[in-house]
């Protein structure tokens, strides 16, 4: 099964509320999440990020973390628009993933990848365009998508809108 992308570069603060001792566990490979953000266009056919995410869910919802989607379908429709999709996070499996921003030639990329796939897109995704280089590991999460809704405004990045 092919897994596609949604990232997460937001710094989202999580407020966590005292739990009674009782409780019962979340289950964590099927916690309900609502993201929202940027779609921006993968250079791979059917590869897509969500930028500038909030993230609305359970405090147990990682902030700094990437979100693999399940499908792709009709994001096509809403590359450089805001979305909110809804679904639910696998966060009892984890992968490890890497992100690496470059610069050359004045042009930026941005290139994520998790044990499963890579996407690549023609931007850096944030910070601004100089001499960039940055490797960083990242944690990334299966995301089966229920619903992606269009929200007001557009993305406001020139990559976003391809």
């Amino acid at each position: 099964m092919q897994m596609n992308w949604l990232g997460n570069l937001a710094l989202t603060t999580l407020i966590v509320g005292c739990a009674p001792t009782s409780a019962a566990p979340p289950d964590m490979d099927d916690v309900p999440l609502t993201l929202a953000g940027c779609v921006r266009a993968g250079e791979a056919r059917d590869s897509y990020l969500l930028t500038n995410v909030v993230i609305d869910g359970p405090s147990a919802a990682p902030a700094r973390a990437f979100y693999r989607f399940n499908t792709t379908k009709g994001l096509k429709d809403y590359v450089g628009r805001r979305v909110e999709v809804k679904g639910k996070a696998d966060l009892a499996d984890p992968d490890k993933g890497k992100v690496r921003v470059r610069t050359e030639d004045g042009k930026a990329t941005t290139e994520v990848t998790s044990e499963r796939r890579t996407v690549k897109v023609g931007e850096a995704l944030f910070g601004s365009i100089g001499a960039t280089k940055l490797d960083a590991d990242v944690v990334t999460y299966r995301f089966d998508v229920d619903s992606v809704t269009l929200l007001n405004g557009n993305c406001t990045d020139s990559g976003a809108a391809r």
